[in-house]
């Protein structure tokens, strides 16, 4: 069971309890008063609308809006009829709690700000407008407030956590795009300094002329872009970069990341030796392989076999990473390199799929394209 879940059944078990316990020992046993029937129903509606929040995330604000609106009706008409009836509201306090908690955890800082102050109001002179205004409801407005500004920490708290998370994924994101930039950019340096060789190597064969020229410019063209290309690889580049890319063969590769790991079943399809594969393309299955095999020592110690599995079909090539050492209902990874992984697949066109296999085991797929015959 996860933690929204068994949140969600503490809220319903908590608001449940308390509506049933005041039905029970204020109405049916020691006989509904004048006032207590609409309190307790204004209780009733309220929780009932906290509980709504979980089941439609996108209209909080909505719901909370008409919970304070309703707590503030009810007390509007305590003002002005004055009927008889016994402090309560712990169900109607707590479901507006919820609710303003929920507000300043989901919404705009406005509109989160507004419903605070108004959900504030409805708690605070809430008891003070229904039952008097001498200590002892003093006394319960003093803690209804308490209350309220539980609810609102919580959900400060909350929105806090979210903003810190969204902006360690925007960094996660950008990491892997100024590794895979500098990568990129490598290999373009590198197929630059071939076009600048043969075009030396051309003017050395060709007689003087027209070409002789054209060749010499084309050189001195090549060199300008290599020289702006390293410059921006120089810039790109931090003190602390990653581990060295391997470079080689796709099988190379693979067989880098799974030596000398007992766990690891490693299955290569015939003919992965001769595939036409992109440098770019093995330094990302290089990078899925060793970011799979790190979470599964991290998130996953129990596992007794791990298979990966590098194999192509039509024109993609696919990288499969299995273990048995996951449960069902596991918790989310924590970590941001599943985020870096998503990030190079997609910009290669490629496609990564994780999620539970069986009752028992977790899958990585990567699917990575594959150069077309001919190109």
């Amino acid at each position: 069971m996860n933690r929204t879940r068994a949140l969600m059944i503490a809220e319903i078990v908590l608001l449940v309890g308390l509506n049933v316990d005041e039905a029970v020992r204020r109405i049916i046993l020691d006989g509904a008063q004048p006032g207590e029937v609409l309190y307790y129903s204004s209780g009733a509606v309220v929780s009932a609308l906290a509980l709504l929040r979980r089941r439609y995330p996108d209209r909080t604000g909505q719901l909370a809006a008409t919970a304070v609106a309703v707590s503030l009706l009810c007390s509007g008409i305590g003002l002005l009829t004055s009927p008889s009836a016994p402090i309560a509201g712990d169900c109607e306090t707590t479901g507006l709690m919820l609710l303003i908690g929920a507000c300043c955890h989901r919404l705009g800082s406005l509109r989160a700000g507004a419903l605070a102050v108004l959900g504030g109001v409805a708690m605070v002179l809430g008891p003070l407008l229904r039952y008097g205004a001498d200590q002892p409801r003093l006394t319960v407005a003093i803690f209804w407030a308490i209350l309220w500004g539980i609810g609102v920490a919580v959900g400060l708290m909350l929105r806090d956590s979210v903003t810190r998370r969204e902006a360690a994924l925007a960094a996660a994101r950008n990491r892997e795009r100024l590794a895979l930039a500098r990568e990129l950019h490598d290999l373009v340096a590198h197929h630059i300094t071939g076009v600048v060789v043969r075009a030396q190597a051309a003017q050395v064969v060709v007689a003087d002329g027209t070409e002789k020229e054209m060749l010499g410019e084309l050189e001195q063209a090549g060199a300008e872009a290599l020289a702006a290309v390293r410059r921006l690889v120089g810039v790109l580049r931090s003190p602390a970069d990653a581990p060295p890319v391997t470079t080689g063969g796709l099988v190379e590769a693979v067989e880098s990341v799974v030596d000398g790991n007992d766990r690891v079943v490693l299955e290569l399809a015939p003919g992965l030796a001769e595939l036409a594969v992109a440098p770019e393309t093995v330094s990302t299955v290089h990078r899925v392989v060793l970011e799979s095999l790190t979470n599964v020592t991290r998130h996953a110690p129990e596992a007794r076999h791990v298979t990966v599995a590098v194999f192509a079909e039509g024109h993609q090539l696919r990288v499969a990473i299995h273990n048995d050492g996951v449960t069902r209902g596991r918790r989310n990874a924590g970590g941001f390199g599943l985020i870096g992984m998503r990030e190079r697949i997609e910009a290669l066109g490629g496609r990564l799929t994780t999620g539970p296999d069986g009752d028992r085991g977790w899958r990585v797929l990567a699917e990575l394209p594959l150069p077309e015959e001919g190109s």
